[in-house]
């Protein structure tokens, strides 16, 4: 019960502290807002925020894991706030390097806490694409993105970015973009439709790679 408490009473905290920095962040107040998240940082994750953000989104995880249970809480409050950092940044700076690391390690933590059910986690992390569009992002990303449009079933935009990555001749994407078709393939036509990507082009690429 005290846990449940404890849990409940930091959501609520959270949803305060981030009212606060997107309402600064409309009204164009961005050194409140900025104020805001770093003390989202202390209050919620008693911990300084540039320690947090100068963490490879690894050591992140790392960090808050316990047990080999991730604790999926902190991770929403951090990616959030990584997010809303980049963003503020960008609407200061226009592009820039620390809105695109930020963006970026967002983007992976909100895939660790997107489901079926959670549509805002899906929406976040399409805006975070949307985001990166306009950056050179590493491959790295590259293939995290490839990961999820195939797993939300998107099989023609997953294809797009193993083809960017096979022109940078990312390490051994060839055998991906190659095992990527044969898991479709197990699709039926209806779902490879719907991901825009039909059987016949599959084949047709795969024969193309054979050659």
């Amino acid at each position: 019960m005290l846990q449940e408490d404890y849990i409940m009473k930091m959501i609520e905290q959270f949803a305060a502290f981030l009212w606060a920095i997107v309402f600064n962040k409309k009204i164009k107040n961005y050194d409140s807002a900025i104020e805001k998240i770093e003390e989202a940082y202390n209050g919620l994750l008693n911990t300084d925020g540039n320690k947090i953000k100068d963490l490879e989104v690894n050591e992140i995880i790392r960090d808050n894991t316990y047990g080999n249970v991730l604790n999926k809480d902190n991770i929403d409050i951090i990616a959030n706030l990584l997010f809303e950092e980049a963003d503020i940044l960008e609407q200061i700076n226009s592009l820039n390097t620390i809105s695109l690391e930020y963006y970026q390690k967002a983007f992976v933590l909100f895939c660790l806490l997107a489901n079926e059910e959670n549509i805002q986690k899906h929406e976040k992390i399409n805006e975070i694409i949307n985001k990166l569009k306009d950056y050179e992002i590493t491959n790295e990303t590259k293939y995290k993105i490839y990961e999820y449009y195939e797993g939300q079933g998107l099989f023609g935009r997953a294809e797009d970015k193993l083809y960017e990555l096979k022109a940078s001749n990312y390490l051994n994407i060839t055998n991906e973009i190659k095992a990527f078709y044969k898991r479709i393939l197990k699709k039926d036509d209806e779902t490879l439709e719907k991901g825009n990507l039909p059987r016949n082009e599959i084949i047709e690429e795969m024969n193309k790679l054979q050659a």
